[in-house]
């Protein structure tokens, strides 16, 4: 691709007029707008938003640069697709020499590396560097240090095409962008920068712990995690204000460097106090003032080393983070790990940090990926507010029951913002806006008093922990404050910020106060820290005038996963839940509970994990949300969640009941896709109809319409189901100490510890095991190892397949693998071994167990496999003897193939297996009556 004419134009007059640039008369404004805006216009990007897109959807924000210190404290653009940042671009005057000069290097690092960006460009239209700043910039490290590649003025005509194919919208939406980032693979030891930043305030918690634990003998554990926590949320509440030009800056260093650091530090929180009205900085009381103050803090000790430590590493050049362009994501992100630990007291009044028991029982703390969270609050807040005006909107309550760091209400408020935004201006109405602030060239924002507005009407959020919800409201209150600085600040007659109490609050959304009177235990009876543990929370008290009117218009979120509850708490769940019948994990109270917080046409969405689409235990869940109108169900790959291999899925529900012929929308994702967002399109979802769960009886959310109508088939065409034909039992769990290499008594038998495939074993039984009481668990008798039957494997294969064989030796076999057995004289085992073997069992298995579609653990169940039809008895004996034949002989190919010798020996074997493998599953198809069409699907989805 030949450079454009305005491209050549821009380098000719560049060339031309080269000295006059070079001097330092010629600033940076000047080459923004006469180069290097015309540059990226040729690359596609609508620079100036000539096309008119909505504020939040602009190609490009040119930022309004803050001066502090006299250093500007914004890159000077910001690319983005659809809203999304993709890379930043910071401009200098071309008297700089950026090839060499470790400042300008240093500081498009740090901004790309603190906006969490991995590609980002410095320019002056003479020099055009590209860096990966994903690995953490230092204040030692030259202009060349992750500088990827290089251009100069003179490169661009001839170079046109390289510069075109990644850095061009075009190749950004191709996703040629992304290859770049790719195909630079991360340094050894790179440490992003919410890795950075989590390890930063870890090691603060540690120092901060330690002292006060030694400085206060009087703290008690609950009083020590909130003054850690307190004094960190405030110094990162005021380092990020700083950033952004809302406090002075370095005021926090400047206190470090005196002395008295903590008595200083308490004064500025207490400035702070009476600027914001922030739950954060609250110290005494005042009238009409809600919450409670705190008086604990500021009568602590602190030693002055541990502050200076803290404090002077905030700072440029000592410091890689810049806060003004830390996303608010990330930093939620980051807290949500910080919250997994909690401070111990020892005997001896030392602090230790520990991971807290639920997140170790639940392998870590996993925070929702933004994509998910925009796509939830997308598909909720944003059909709550279509076609909506602002007074309307007001009304709109969304809630998160379970909100940590506050990601989903964070995502909501934002969506809220965008909205609001657009719709001021549209408008022609004179208050609309008066409701705006011109920021710059055609860019506005929201007034301070206007976001508080939306905040305060109309989010809300409840979490168990404490930490939680002051981490949730700093992260609000920060979102409040996006875009201000000090002068705009100061105008206000009254403090800034609202006080988020009556909005985030503290409790068990899962247990009310009729914990203590509803025969569990009464509060007498549990020591103190177990009541702060338990946390009882009365929703009818709390948001009383919320659901005095109905209820709440959305409830979002990403419910805990597990049981970590005790007995009193599972007795409580028992009476009070609906959901709770033998489920053992609390994501499906969560979302009874939700349920049952909406109004009337109220809308909740989750992600949790997809274990309830067919679990048998999960029969109360499916019949609750069969008794609403089920909006969409999205079945996602496996590592959604960054290292914690889960199995998710994403429903949207409304509170309405469903009509007969109401459709729900489906779709599933592959099992490896990698996802960085959610866009899908009406045309991708196929639809089943709602009506369709409620059979048979176990109520299994299949989402694939065409394995409905195939399974529906396979019933119509059936009596019975396997239960009606075969014996079906586990192996036996057993310590290896009861292994022996001979046999001891007669109660010792060979131990199978070979592999299972279709129609083909790998026998080892070089040990026996001593069957007996002594097992942890076993069949009553020896019966099911011994003779003809069938062996499953428990564990589905990668290919997606069921894997079973004969067998006729005795011998013992362990849990990973069940024995079936003929109960039908006429019905021979091979018959039986063909069906669980075809391609249709397989399938019509995976089709509706979610358990066997897992990436961690597919595995076969009993109950499952019982549950599947049998064909019609008279046509399966009118091919017996076929299929007998056809079993047989591909069980001694196999043996054959494992013997063969050659090549063109094992080759020849593997086309006759797969040759008989074939009319197997054609006669299958024939015992359950499918069409051509049917098969085909089933031909098509199974491997």
């Amino acid at each position: 691709m030949s450079a454009p004419e305005s491209v050549i134009r821009l380098v000719e007059r560049f060339e031309n007029n080269i000295e006059d640039y070079r001097s330092g008369k010629y600033n940076e404004t000047q080459i923004r707008r006469e180069f290097i805006d015309p540059l990226f216009k040729a690359l596609g990007w609508d620079v100036d938003n000539e096309k008119d897109f909505a504020e939040r959807y602009k190609d490009v924000v040119h930022e309004d640069s803050i001066n502090v210190a006299g250093s500007t404290k914004a890159p000077d653009y910001s690319f983005r697709v659809w809203g999304t940042r993709k890379f930043f671009v910071e401009a200098k005057k071309p008297s700089v020499n950026l090839k060499d000069d470790t400042a300008p290097a240093f500081q498009v690092r740090r901004y790309a590396w603190s906006a969490k960006l991995p590609v980002s460009i410095l320019t002056d239209f003479e020099e055009f560097a590209v860096y990966d700043c994903r690995n953490r910039p230092a204040k030692t490290d030259n202009a060349a240090t992750s500088r990827i590649q290089y251009f100069t003025y003179q490169d661009y005509i001839e170079k046109w095409d390289e510069l075109y194919s990644t850095f061009s919208k075009d190749a950004v939406l191709k996703g040629d962008f992304d290859k770049l980032v790719d195909d630079f693979k991360k340094a050894r030891g790179t440490q992003e920068v919410d890795a950075a930043f989590l390890a930063e305030i870890e090691r603060w918690r540690d120092e901060l712990a330690r002292n006060l634990a030694i400085r206060n003998e009087d703290l008690d554990q609950r009083q020590l995690n909130f003054s850690v926590q307190r004094i960190i949320d405030r110094i990162i509440f005021l380092r990020i204000a700083e950033d952004r030009g809302i406090e002075p800056y370095k005021q926090l260093g400047d206190i470090a460097d005196g002395e008295e650091i903590y008595t200083n530090l308490n004064a500025l929180f207490n400035r702070a106090d009476d600027r914001y009205n922030s739950g954060l900085f609250h110290f005494k009381e005042e009238k009409g003032r809600g919450g409670y103050p705190d008086y604990l803090t500021p009568a602590i000790k602190l030693d002055d080393k541990v502050l200076k430590g803290i404090l002077k590493n905030l700072y440029y050049p000592d410091s890689p983070y810049e806060f003004s362009v830390l996303p608010a994501d990330i930093l939620g992100q980051v807290y949500e790990q910080f919250l997994g630990k909690v401070i111990r007291l020892t005997a001896g009044h030392q602090a230790k940090v520990e991971e807290k028991p639920e997140v170790k029982k639940a392998g870590g703390v996993y925070y929702t990926p933004t994509y998910i969270v925009e796509y939830i609050v997308e598909n909720t807040v944003g059909k709550l507010v279509e076609g909506k005006t602002p007074r309307q909107v007001s009304e709109v309550r969304v809630l998160d029951p379970a909100c940590g760091s506050g990601s989903f209400l964070l995502g909501a408020f934002q969506y809220l913002l965008d909205w609001h935004l657009d719709y001021y201006l549209q408008s022609e109405v004179k208050a609309d806006r008066k409701k705006l602030v011109q920021v710059g060239m055609e860019e506005y924002r929201l007034t301070t008093e206007e976001r508080k507005r939306i905040l305060l009407n109309n989010i809300y959020g409840v979490d168990i922990d404490t930490q939680a919800v002051e981490v949730t409201k700093l992260s609000l209150l920060l979102k409040v404050l996006e875009g201000e600085n000090q002068e705009q600040l100061a105008m206000f007659q009254e403090r800034v910020l609202p006080s988020l109490d009556a909005n985030i609050k503290c409790g068990n959304s899962l247990i009310a106060s009729d914990f203590y009177t509803s025969g569990q235990i009464t509060m007498f009876e549990l020591e103190e820290e177990e009541r702060y543990r338990i946390n009882v929370f009365d929703w009818e008290i709390e948001f009383k005038e919320i659901l005095d009117a109905g209820g709440f218009d959305a409830v979002i979120g990403n419910p805990p996963y597990g049981a970590w509850f005790n007995k009193d708490e599972d007795k409580y769940f028992k009476s009070s839940y609906l959901t709770f019948k033998g489920v053992k994990d609390v994501y499906s109270l969560f979302i009874e509970k939700g349920t049952q917080l909406l109004n009337i046409k109220g809308i909740i969405s989750y992600i949790v994990p997809s274990a309830w689409l067919g679990g048998p235990r999960y029969r109360g869940l499916r019949s609750l949300m069969l008794s609403k109108h089920i909006e969409s169900i999205i079945m996602l790959p496996f590592d959604v969640f960054k290292d914690a291999y889960i199995d998710t899925a994403i429903f949207i529900l409304k509170s309405e009941s469903p009509s007969m012929k109401h459709a729900v929308n489906t779709y599933v994702y592959e099992k490896k896709e990698k996802l960085k967002n959610i866009t899908l399109d009406k045309n991708l979802f196929k639809q089943v109809y709602q009506s369709q769960w409620n059979f048979p009886e176990n109520n299994k959310f299949i989402l694939d319409p065409n394995a409905i109508k195939i399974l529906e088939k396979m019933r119509e065409k059936s009596l019975k189901t396997f239960k009606d034909l075969v014996l079906m039992k586990r192996g036996v769990l057993f310590d290896k100490t009861l292994l022996s290499s001979s046999k001891g008594n007669s109660n010792h038998f060979r131990y199978f510890e070979g592999d299972i495939y279709r129609y083909k074993v790998n026998k080892k039984l070089d040990n026996w095991v001593e069957f007996g009481d002594k097992m942890k668990e076993k069949p009553k008798d020896t019966f099911w190892f011994m003779g003809s039957r069938i062996l499953l494997r428990r564990l589905v294969n990668r290919r997606q397949r069921l894997m079973a064989m004969y067998v006729n030796e005795d011998f013992i076999t362990n849990k990973n693998l069940y024995t079936i057995i003929s109960n039908d004289i006429e019905i021979d085992n091979l018959i039986i071994l063909a069906i669980i073997n075809s391609k249709l069992f397989s399938y019509a298995y995976l089709k509706q167990v979610s358990q066997a579609t897992k990436d961690d653990f597919p595995q076969v169940t009993i109950k499952d496999i019982l549950a599947l039809p049998f064909p019609e008895k008279e046509k399966v004996l009118r091919n017996s003897k076929v299929l007998l034949s056809l079993v047989r002989s591909v069980i001694d190919m196999n043996k054959n193939l494992s013997l063969a010798k050659t090549d063109h020996e094992s080759t020849a074997l593997e086309r006759q297996i797969a040759a008989t493998d074939r009319r197997i599953d054609e006669l299958v198809y024939q015992l359950y009556g499918l069409t051509e069409e049917e098969i085909k699907i089933v031909e098509e989805s199974v491997g």
